[in-house]
């Protein structure tokens, strides 16, 4: 199943829906382009508007990633792929964003209620599952010559 046929989800804690493209010109790969939070919208808007944006993809590719919880592999999509103008050369990123909590360890639960381990407990496996997605878009990025972007709210220095 591609991940375009995954839609647009109220109930996911993010603000989703589609991204109008301003810019066809610049837009290559596969549509619709679904918006998983406010930072990929940011992301889109900035990619679709700069001028230093020669051209970007949306969840463009599926890397095989190994999540050593369940012992399989599994696909995972990159949020953006883009190339941009940087002086007199031209520079390949490959892009995810996540928020900064699901890429640290969980802190222990102060409590031992059903309610609070749960939580960590999917908390820990949303930081391990972001780990192998990680490795193995960061071993993606230099086979491919690609500049790795991993952001999060606290870091929109691109």
């Amino acid at each position: 199943m591609s991940i375009k046929n995954l839609k647009p989800n109220s109930k996911s804690g993010f603000i989703q829906g589609y991204y109008d493209i301003r810019n066809p010109n610049k837009y290559f790969g596969p549509t619709p382009i679904i918006i998983r939070s406010s930072y990929e919208y940011k992301f889109a808007t900035f990619c679709d508007y700069d001028p230093r944006v020669i051209k970007w993809s949306s969840e463009p590719f599926f890397i095989k990633y190994f999540y050593t919880i369940d012992g399989k592999y599994h696909k995972y999509y990159p949020d953006f792929l883009f190339s941009m103008k940087k002086e007199d050369k031209v520079e390949n990123y490959v892009v995810e964003i996540k928020p900064k909590s699901q890429l640290m360890p969980p802190k222990a639960p102060k409590k031992n209620s059903v309610k609070s381990l749960l939580s960590y407990k999917r908390a820990a496996e949303t930081y391990i599952k972001n780990k192998c997605k990680l490795a193995a878009l960061k071993q993606y990025a230099q086979v491919n010559n690609y500049k790795l972007l991993v952001l999060t709210e606290q870091n929109w220095n691109f």
